[in-house]
């Protein structure tokens, strides 16, 4: 039998030295006491299979207010400068990156644009299918200065773990004994995570500049997001209509890398220019203003018929055999092994217990056992 299989060639674009190295600048100068949040990290190899961005560390990073205010944004991890200011609305401002080794980049100057409120978050199935994805969207309405959005979220869930235990090995007692609930639960955790994907629209293609129902995120059917109570902290954010080119580029690269008319990184707007007498190049679009947030809590039952199905605990399940009081300790000592339920005697009293490996009884691996300040019950 001959098969004739058709597939398509991965694009491996010839990349000039030129387009290596390059400053990528991503962030939002914040104007109303939230935090503003910069990321810096120069451009590699797109075969590169760690990242084909490497985190800058070393810069000094400020915004400048066109009244003449310095607003310094310290070092918060590899790459990432932060700080809160409560900025006049009235101003212009721009951000100045100082690298000790090349020189000083700084943004145009930018006007602060105040986002109109998120009206809507809300969950829908993606079609009338009961096993159908379900979609998180938002809506809102654009003014006359602002229609073009752009959104980013946070999202934090309750999840448990294959094997639900509320018992432990104390190494003092040298035996199995309950955990305390108030700090020690393994049965229970909270997940977060926070988006990576381009989210943008433009409120003049639509009536009345009312943007309803944009999806912003699609979740699976049998996501664990759902498997109790899940949270989403949307932050929106008005753009100018550079900026909003400027996503709509980057997104179309994103999506369609190994098209041979993707652009790459080097041929994208920028706002963000070096001011010295070097080659050096960067890439950003910075926008200032003050976003608005709005968080919301959806439960399981929200979204009706739900299978949570976790590929992470494929296979997990008790151990057959039961481990005797005796055998505790060389068994469950090592922590690799977790006592997940007691077996009685014939006449009374502890036989053993049956375990579980960690992985398929331990939440804190993968979350927190410790509720977020903002978590509603």
């Amino acid at each position: 039998m001959l098969l004739l299989v058709s597939c398509r060639e991965p694009y491996d674009p010839e990349i000039n030295q030129e387009d290596l190295g390059i400053l990528v600048v991503e962030g939002h100068i914040e104007t109303g006491g939230k935090a503003t949040m910069i990321q810096l990290s120069t451009t590699g190899s797109l075969n590169d299979q760690r990242s084909p961005f490497m985190a800058i560390s070393n810069a000094v990073v400020t915004i400048e207010s066109q009244s003449g205010a310095t607003y310094p944004l310290p070092a918060i991890a590899d790459g990432q400068y932060s700080a809160t200011y409560t900025l006049p609305n009235d101003d212009l401002y721009r951000l100045n990156i100082e690298i000790s080794d090349q020189g000083l980049y700084q943004s145009e100057w930018l006007t602060p644009l105040i986002t109109p409120t998120i009206e809507d978050i809300g969950v829908k199935r993606k079609d009338e299918n009961e096993r159908a994805d379900v979609e998180l969207y938002v809506s809102t309405h654009g003014e006359e200065d602002t229609r073009f959005f752009t959104w980013q979220y946070e999202e934090t869930w309750i999840f448990n773990p294959a094997l639900l235990t509320f018992l432990k090995f104390d190494p003092e007692l040298d035996s199995v004994v309950y955990r305390d609930l108030r700090t020690e639960r393994i049965d229970r955790c909270w997940r977060t995570e926070v988006s990576n994907t381009i989210n943008i629209a433009s409120s003049a293609q639509y009536q009345d500049d009312y943007i309803y129902e944009k999806v912003i995120q699609t979740m699976p059917f049998g996501s664990e997001k759902f498997t109790q109570r899940y949270s989403i902290l949307v932050h929106q954010t008005a753009i100018p209509k550079e900026a909003f080119t400027f996503y709509e580029t980057l997104e179309k690269n994103t999506n369609d890398m190994g098209d041979i008319f993707s652009p790459l990184p080097s041929n994208l707007n920028t706002n963000i220019h070096f001011q010295g007498n070097g080659d050096y190049k960067a890439i950003g679009m910075v926008t200032a203003g003050a976003s608005a947030s709005k968080r919301v809590f959806f439960d399981r039952l929200d979204i009706g018929h739900w299978i949570v199905s976790n590929p992470f605990y494929a296979g997990c399940a008790l151990n057959y055999d039961t481990v005797s009081v005796a055998e505790a300790p060389q068994i469950f000592s090592s922590g690799r092994e977790i006592p997940v339920v007691i077996i009685e005697g014939a006449v009374g009293g502890v036989a053993g217990y049956r375990g579980g490996s960690r992985r398929c009884t331990d939440c804190t691996l993968r979350g927190s056992n410790t509720q977020p300040d903002f978590w509603e019950n």
